[in-house]
């Protein structure tokens, strides 16, 4: 039960919004029809950013994609300027060359306001159930609370025993152990109650070679998609690595939900390689896999009594991962 549960949903959203927001041209859609999803894109970053400072790597994925997307609307600018009287589908190049300062400046000035001032406000307001033994105003408690919370995080020096390295939590290397009860004991063990936290293995290993896929098809086949699937998952991954303080598998938590679209969308890209009853096999076998080895797993997951000859047998399958009590 950590906070990590509340930011992958937010993540979600933001990145949804922003990708409807992607697909849109305030050339032929209009101006108010792109600032809808970019409103509810910046609200939800402000959510989830009142929930950790985590939410923050999202916004940093987000600002790469917006870029981007300000920047093919200036090359089109651009395009459309050489032939200021030829037209691209239905739309006329002179309503480009019209539209693209006036738009941009508006566009920019809406997103200082959803994804600056709004997510500020929200992580202030975030402050007003919080009660301390003082007298301090909502704004000092704020500030009060981020110098101490930098403070905290920037001078930790301390070690656990569940602690792992970002490189180790793809891997699986070091689950969390949360919490284990020994029910009965008998020379085979007896009945143990265990919780850890770490991943599905079907997902999780086989998220690193779909997220090196991602990256032979961005870079070989200028796939867009695959493109904007990794800045997500390396918005919220990558800021780990200079994390010098202990961490935790938890922290993976947000990239998984890259690591499981990036998955969906490796079997995507076999739709024109495969037949279709292979690829739905395929799909099938893989997605049986999954589900098995949640239900495998799920007496560690969930704090299941189960024998304890039985985790140590089938469900321990590495030294590192603790799953119940001795």
């Amino acid at each position: 039960a950590t906070i990590e549960v509340y930011i992958p949903f937010f993540v979600i959203l933001m990145y949804y919004f922003m990708y409807r927001y992607r697909r849109l041209s305030f050339y032929d859609a209009g101006l108010k029809k792109t600032l809808l999803p970019l409103g509810a894109c910046g609200l939800c970053m402000g959510l989830g950013i009142a929930c950790k400072w985590t939410g923050i790597y999202a916004g940093c994925g987000l600002a790469v994609i917006f870029f981007v997307v300000l920047y093919r609307r200036y090359r089109e600018y651009v395009y459309a300027g050489k032939d200021i009287f030829g037209s691209t589908g239905d739309i006329s190049h002179s309503r480009i060359v019209e539209t693209f300062v006036p738009y941009t400046k508006r566009t920019i000035q809406f997103c200082l306001v959803f994804f600056v001032l709004l997510p500020a406000v929200i992580y202030l307001l975030s402050y007003l159930p919080f009660r301390d033994y003082s007298d301090r105003g909502l704004i000092q408690r704020l500030l009060y609370n981020q110098n101490t919370m930098f403070s905290y995080h920037s001078n930790l020096n301390s070690t656990h025993d569940f602690a792992s390295a970002w490189y180790e939590w793809p891997i699986l290397k070091k689950p969390v152990w949360y919490y284990s009860r020994i029910i009965t004991k008998t020379a085979e063990g007896g009945l143990r109650e265990g919780i850890s936290a770490f991943g599905n293995p079907a997902v999780w290993w086989v998220g690193i070679p779909a997220s090196l896929y991602m990256v032979w098809l961005w870079i070989r086949k200028r796939d867009n998609t695959a493109a904007f699937l990794l800045v997500g998952y390396m918005a919220q991954y990558l800021p780990w690595f200079f994390v010098t303080h202990i961490t935790f598998i938890y922290h993976y938590f947000p990239s998984v939900v890259f690591v499981v679209l990036m998955i969906t969308y490796s079997f995507c890209q076999w739709r024109e390689k495969l037949s279709r009853q292979t690829l739905l096999t395929l799909v099938f076998l893989y997605g049986a896999a999954a589900a098995g080895l949640f239900l495998l797993f799920y007496p560690v997951l969930s704090g299941e009594a189960v024998e304890a000859a039985f985790v140590e047998k089938y469900l321990r399958w590495f030294e590192t991962w603790v799953l119940t009590a001795k």
